[in-house]
């Protein structure tokens, strides 16, 4: 009859279908979103007291953003001690390359506008210069006098009034205290020169240290290294110590690209491998609604995890996967979700394809194989 003819069309319809359609083979495990990279400990390499705590557990942080805040008020005290080191030393050079170089008295633009160091460096210089003024003058004087009595006598000898003696005489004394004024100017000049180097030597050294203090002073602002969730904040109370190198929170990075691992259990790893396409489906949002992320394998550990040499039956054995996602968020219209590390769902790995009618069969084979058994 037309009934059993329309069963029998319809039966190897669906035969013909069953055979012809292919359907993906899948296989899940558990998964779990983990930085892309590894935690950042954040600590303070001097330590000091906590002025200010500027981000809570679970937030989102860019790379650069401040963290904290310690009190600079010791830093800033011995770096404003430096500083006016730095300038009083920078005035000293200043007087002692004029006295060594017989130059006239000029200082920087920064010390220039600390009055009372101008005025202290200015009163040694005229101090000095009018003791070697007068100390030259004086034998400058004597000099005077002496190459007069010399031009008397050079015209008493030449009239052979006097010997030629008393006139080698006082050439001899002439020479002297000529001698003895360009000695007292060299020595002056050479004793700030000696002076200077010394001068120039603690300014370098004050310099340096001027530069860590400045270091330690930006230190005190503490920033985060990555993009990335906060974590663990050990220390949160205003006006705690912090120790040097002691650890006070942690940043999980978030990078541009989601990293799922994925725990394969032994049983199905014969199938899996590195490259092969697999589909992220996070348990905080609903898949039916948001969608999943699709994702490329990266890694697969070599040998079995989390075995227990005690159970047999090994049951918390896996492999360990690192899936890449293509995208770092799933979307909801305009907005993006974030995806972060922790959360959890589960990784569909497509590992071929078959038809319905071997999904069909598949209990038939397995039956058959078991009436073989003894």
């Amino acid at each position: 009859s037309w009934a059993i003819y329309l069963m029998m069309t319809v039966l190897v319809t669906a035969g013909i279908w069953a055979a012809a359609a292919r359907v993906d083979e899948v296989t899940k495990a558990e998964g779990r979103v983990v930085p892309d990279g590894r935690e950042q400990v954040i600590s303070s390499l001097e330590g000091g007291l906590l002025a200010a705590l500027l981000v809570r557990e679970g937030v989102v942080v860019d790379q650069g953003q401040d963290l904290l805040q310690l009190d600079p008020t010791r830093v800033e005290a011995q770096q404003a001690e430096g500083r006016a080191k730095q300038l009083a030393l920078k005035a000293q050079v200043a007087r002692l390359e004029a006295e060594a170089g017989g130059q006239v008295l000029h200082f920087p633009p920064d010390v220039l506008a600390q009055p009372r160091l101008v005025h202290g460096e200015t009163d040694i210089f005229r101090s000095r210069r009018q003791g070697l003024e007068e100390a030259v003058g004086t034998m400058r004087r004597s000099l005077a006098l002496l190459n007069r009595e010399l031009t008397i006598n050079q015209r008493l000898s030449a009239a052979g009034l006097i010997s030629e003696v008393e006139v080698m005489r006082l050439r001899r004394q002439v020479n002297d205290i000529d001698m003895q004024i360009q000695d007292r100017i060299n020595r002056f000049r050479q004793d700030a020169s000696t002076d200077l180097v010394r001068a120039r030597t603690d300014l370098a050294q004050i310099e340096e240290q001027m530069v860590v203090k400045q270091d330690v002073l930006q230190r005190s602002v503490l920033k985060s290294p990555v993009h990335g969730v906060v974590k663990n904040i050990r220390i949160a109370t205003v006006g705690g110590v912090v120790a040097p190198g002691a650890p006070i929170m942690e940043i999980l990075p978030i990078g541009p690209k989601v990293l799922v691992e994925a725990r394969i259990k032994p049983a199905d790893i014969g199938f899996i491998k590195v490259g092969q396409s697999a589909e992220i489906k996070l348990s905080a949002y609903d898949y039916f609604i948001y969608g999943g992320l699709k994702g490329t394998i990266q890694y697969i550990s070599p040998d079995a995890l989390g075995e227990d040499a005690n159970n047999p039956k090994q049951d918390q054995a896996y492999y360990r996967a690192l899936v890449s996602a293509d995208a770092s968020h799933l979307k909801s219209g305009s907005k993006p979700l974030q995806v972060i590390p922790g959360m959890n769902g589960t990784v569909e790995i497509r590992t071929g394809e078959r038809t319905v009618m071997d999904y069909l069969l598949r209990p038939m084979m397995k039956s058959r194989e078991a009436f073989r058994e003894r």
